[in-house]
């Protein structure tokens, strides 16, 4: 680990050097964007998307990235070739920068880091995880901030009820997980996942691509507690786990995942979908 190597301060020096000032005010006060993308077999995947979120993000807080997207890409692709990983994992990360009074937004620092990460299986994880809803809404939750006090204090919580991950909730109408996109498949088929105060997850964005291109019908709306509870699949998505399969939320059960749930016939196709992408950029 101590010898890979990062972007930070405009030059590329090793991660175990890299750090933020006291003054900075990511570490003054939790204010930072990021992204986070998937390297597999040394092909970024769905970079222009990551990085079209980061620059929409970055606008959003009002932080001047001070580079442009090929510049951020280039930086990327050295990275590739300094480290030689074959799976990894790219985190940009713009924080608040050094500020005169602990308030005011001056110049952010930006530092991107590759680390090694092991690729989701080729095939469906079917015994797949156990959600706790808990009410909070996120700040801002269309921008990727670095801001995850809620996910990580309901770690305990979470632990007590033998449950994998959160399912925030506001009113009975459910958001996201702190980490992935939420999704329900209704008894008609139809996939549903929620479409207001979520993030725009990237894998949430082929994950329905692909829906539509299959002929399956997609709604994005409100979904209540009650929706889940009338539900016969549910499922997570992100870029690091592609699709998990949901087999609890609070006292719902669903039935195991199999070769014919919707949620399988989903994640083979996204599978499929990352090794055309990966070939496409080989």
């Amino acid at each position: 680990m101590s010898k890979l190597i990062c972007f930070a301060n405009n030059n590329f020096i090793s991660l175990s050097e890299a750090a933020l000032p006291m003054g900075d005010l990511g570490v003054q006060r939790g204010y930072g964007i990021f992204d986070f993308l998937r390297v597999s077999n040394n092909s970024p995947l769905y970079w222009d998307d990551h990085l079209e979120r980061f620059f929409h993000s970055a606008k959003e807080m009002r932080l001047p990235v001070g580079l442009l997207k090929e510049d951020i890409k280039n930086i990327i692709s050295q990275l590739l070739q300094k480290n030689k990983l074959l799976h990894s994992s790219i985190r940009i990360l713009l924080s608040g920068g050094i500020s005169p009074d602990g308030y005011q937004i001056v110049t952010p620092n930006l530092v991107i880091v590759q680390q090694p990460l092991i690729p989701p299986s080729d095939q469906i994880n079917e015994k797949g995880y156990i959600l706790a809803s808990y009410p909070h809404q996120r700040q801002m939750p269309h921008v990727k901030t670095t801001d995850y006090l809620m996910a990580i204090w309901l770690q305990p919580w979470l632990k007590e009820r033998g449950a994998d991950d959160v399912l925030y909730q506001q009113n009975g109408i459910v958001s996201e997980c702190p980490r992935s996109n939420f999704f329900i498949v209704t008894k008609e088929n139809k996939i549903v996942t929620p479409g207001r105060n979520i993030l725009q997850g990237i894998t949430r964005k082929q994950v329905l691509r692909l829906a539509v291109a299959n002929g399956m019908i997609v709604e994005e709306r409100d979904i209540s507690l009650e929706d889940i509870r009338l539900a016969k699949e549910a499922f997570i998505a992100s870029s690091t786990k592609r699709i998990v399969p949901v087999m609890q939320v609070d006292d719902k059960v669903f039935a195991p995942c199999t070769k014919e749930s919707v949620t399988t016939l989903l994640y083979d196709l996204l599978f499929h979908k990352e090794k055309e992408t990966v070939a496409f950029l080989s």
